[in-house]
């Protein structure tokens, strides 16, 4: 009873920590009224298309497509104009509404506040995966948390990736109620994919990383590998084999269905495999009956209600789920300008791999900074070579080889800071593991955990940091020049195409 109270204690504590941290870097080290061009390709995008679904339009920007955001975010504004917060003009009223510049400018200082209360509230929802993989020291990840740059970088500025994974890891809490406890599993099973498909419609990057993030699930409740039981069940019940392919063949065949290109059949097909064989790595097939024909079903009914949903009543369009239809934008993913402009697939195959080498390369150079996350992977490493019982803990490393698989495959996009996000909780839960599961004393405990603390604080706690995590692709100069404002193909009149170009220089100029 008492180690219950102490934990719980913890984690309110943690949630205090959260609002109270999170407040002072809003308030008192970014500056949360600054003008909107400093994050303009993110900000004031997510404005103008939250706006849009405001006025009752479908939405234009479908590159992340970004659409839980803008339309959670159009939702907000429909509050605060209602209560007369802030007086919120539809995009039609927009380009005539006076003092334009101060109003845009209101707008996205409200996009920071929506932003904020994101970060905050995923944030809250890490401590609790922490707390249910047992964490008996929750108070010090999440300070470690806290001060790490994918927090520090979203608790000021309104960006897809918070709310992407806020929706990724809902969706791994409701696996694990459907681990704990074996009762309303379809339903469970229905929201855990409804959840993942959220993630992906907000932002495309988070499906190379969703099959990786479900794996980190093997060590909840000590879980065993179950692929390798599930393929015996199989083996041994032909009808459920049947089930199995049966369901499956359905799936592929909506892909062949809808996709436009035969490499996106493939693609698509082996992102769908990859994604089952994760979850059928953690999921037992004895404990759940007709889980192999029913998981299949569900997925797809609640990929069908949402294509209906956003389709037909959140103004999202059909242009939202894209990344299920084709590979082709995918293209525009990648850091490689090469990649990007090669349309001959043969040549853009030699290009990736020459490029995947170059990442490979870089990710190793990495692992030489002196950083929290590598600090992290070499004490445990070190400690798991030096137990004498190499083949005990091996499994505990796990969590090394999914950061790394997944850093690797970040760096296909960029290195960016704000991309931090996606890793830093899955680091520290990968050390909340160790701990739970290595014998070790407190005291080094608590000395690596303080060494980490250090780090990010000396690292991260500095003005050429803050600076660096709260600027933009681009200056203002590069946005208000004459190639972006009257080109067809300018940044303006691609991404927002209802601004009118006086409103354009109006902004320019007083910005």
């Amino acid at each position: 009873m008492e180690n219950n109270r102490f934990h719980l204690n913890q984690e309110k504590i943690s949630y205090c920590l959260t609002l109270i941290f999170g407040f002072y870097i809003f308030l008192f080290v970014q500056n949360p009224k600054e003008s909107f061009f400093i994050n303009y390709d993110q900000e004031f995008w997510h404005t103008y298309n939250a706006i849009l679904i405001y006025s009752g339009l479908e939405q234009e920007l479908y590159n992340e497509p970004g659409h839980i955001s803008y339309l959670l975010f159009a939702i907000y504004l429909k509050i605060v104009n209602l209560f007369n917060i802030i007086e919120v003009p539809t995009i039609f009223e927009l380009n005539q509404t006076p003092q334009i510049s101060e109003k845009i400018q209101n707008l996205v200082f409200h996009s920071r506040i929506f932003g904020f209360f994101v970060n905050i509230i995923l944030t809250f929802v890490i401590i609790k995966l922490f707390k249910k993989f047992k964490s008996k020291y929750i108070i010090f990840f999440t300070i470690i948390l806290l001060t790490s740059n994918g927090f520090l970088t979203h608790i000021s500025q309104y960006r897809g990736e918070s709310m992407t994974l806020l929706l990724m890891i809902i969706a791994l809490l409701i696996l694990i109620s459907f681990i704990e406890k074996k009762e309303k599993i379809y339903l469970k099973l229905f929201f855990f994919n409804v959840f993942i498909i959220l993630s992906i419609i907000n932002k495309v990057q988070i499906i190379f990383y969703i099959p990786f993030y479900l794996l980190i699930l093997l060590h909840y409740n000590k879980s065993n590998f179950n692929l390798t039981n599930n393929l015996k069940f199989l083996t041994n019940s032909k009808k459920e084999s049947i089930w199995l392919l049966f369901s499956t063949l359905i799936m592929i065949f909506f892909i062949i269905l809808r996709s436009e290109q035969i490499h996106s059949i493939v693609y698509l097909t082996v992102m769908y495999l990859i994604f089952l064989i994760s979850f059928f790595c953690i999921i037992n097939f004895d404990d759940y009956k007709n889980l192999t024909l029913l998981f299949n079903l569900i997925l797809l009914f609640a990929f069908l209600v949402i294509y209906l949903l956003v389709v037909n009543i959140t103004l999202g369009g059909d242009r939202v789920f894209w990344v299920f239809f084709k590979i082709s934008k995918i293209r525009g993913y990648l850091g490689e300008v090469k990649l990007l402009q090669s349309y001959d697939t043969v040549l853009w195959i030699k290009e990736f791999i020459e490029f995947g080498i170059l990442n490979f390369k870089n990710l190793i150079l990495k692992f030489l900074e002196f950083k929290k996350d590598n600090i992290i992977i070499f004490t445990v490493l070190i400690f798991t070579i030096m137990s004498n019982n190499f083949k005990k803990y091996y499994n505990l490393n796990l969590f090394i080889i999914l950061y790394i698989i997944i850093k690797f495959i970040t760096l296909f996009r960029s290195d960016a800071f704000y991309y931090q996000i996606y890793f830093d909780w899955l680091i520290i839960l990968g050390l909340i593991i160790f701990f739970n599961n290595f014998k070790l004393k407190n005291f080094f405990k608590y000395s690596i955990l303080s060494l980490i603390l250090i780090i990010n604080l000396y690292k991260n706690f500095n003005s050429q940091n803050f600076n660096a995590i709260n600027s933009g692709s681009y200056s203002k100069e590069v946005y208000c020049s004459d190639d972006q404002i009257y080109s067809e193909m300018g940044i303006w009149n691609y991404f927002t195409s209802r601004i009118e170009k006086n409103t354009i220089l109006v902004l320019c100029d007083k910005y």
